[in-house]
């Protein structure tokens, strides 16, 4: 799989695996897995532009508010 804007190319089945385990291991304490996301992003896809800060904060935008309804 090759994401043309970041210049990263990646088995499509990574996303989906670290996707899984991000949120399987943060639900349990009820946080965002962002802050599990950017060493991922950074180490493993090797995508260091500025881009990687706004990408784990439409993340949180997504993630903390379905959190809350879950919980509800």
């Amino acid at each position: 799989m090759y994401f043309p804007v970041s210049g990263v190319e990646v088995a499509p089945s990574i996303p989906f695996i670290v996707a899984f385990a991000v949120s399987f291991f943060t639900s349990m304490g009820g946080v965002s897995g962002a802050f599990l996301l950017l060493p991922f992003q950074v180490s493993v896809l090797g995508f260091t532009s500025p881009a990687v800060s706004p990408t784990n904060l439409v993340y949180n935008i997504v993630a903390i508010p379905s959190g809350v309804y879950g919980y509800i």
